[in-house]
């Protein structure tokens, strides 16, 4: 649900879930609240302290469990989805929690960033069948470089500027895809 707003997203498994682990993070969403341990809770706890934000799923809540015989969800299911994902988009909003996109309707990407969290990859796939021009990416934090790597075409460095809560960068056209490679 957050992915789909261009906002990166990593799943932290619940047996790795430590304050280290949420170090750099802005929003922790916790799913199933009532299958964490008290070490789990203990640090988002700390997490929540130094200024982060959590999100938590209903206690009552159970995700359905698969079954071959059904590949839809009931109504019930649904409604308590909607629910979720309504919470999910009032507590996101528009804060930019990663990477926000300008004038690409037609463009599906992904933020992934290094461990260190020195050096970012915006990988962008278009897929209107011509190419996408005048394309400004926001990104939150604060980078000193940007390069776009596209096929059949060298590494071109980008200029960045500030923008609130962090860089921007401008990239000319993308024919089919295209990284972006930032920099702290």
């Amino acid at each position: 649900m957050i992915a789909v707003k261009h906002t990166p997203v990593r799943p932290v498994p619940g047996h790795s879930l430590t304050p280290q682990e949420l170090e750099g993070i802005a929003m922790a969403v916790d799913v199933d609240p009532s299958s964490l341990s008290d070490k789990q809770k203990a640090a988002l706890t700390a997490f929540r302290r130094r200024g982060g934000s959590t999100l938590s799923g209903p206690a009552s809540w159970k995700f359905p469990a698969i079954t071959p015989d059904r590949i839809t969800l009931s109504d019930e299911d649904v409604r308590m989805l909607d629910d979720i994902w309504k919470e999910t988009n009032h507590m996101t909003g528009r804060r930019n929690l990663g990477a926000r996109l300008f004038n690409v309707s037609s463009m599906l990407s992904n933020l992934v960033g290094s461990p260190d969290g020195k050096r970012e990859v915006l990988f962008l796939v278009n897929y209107s069948g011509y190419p996408v021009e005048n394309i400004t990416v926001h990104l939150l934090g604060k980078y000193r470089t940007a390069t776009v790597l596209a096929p059949g075409q060298k590494a071109r460095d980008l200029p960045v500027y500030e923008v609130e809560d962090g860089t921007g960068t401008d990239i000319d056209m993308v024919q089919v895809m295209a990284a972006i490679v930032m920099e702290k």
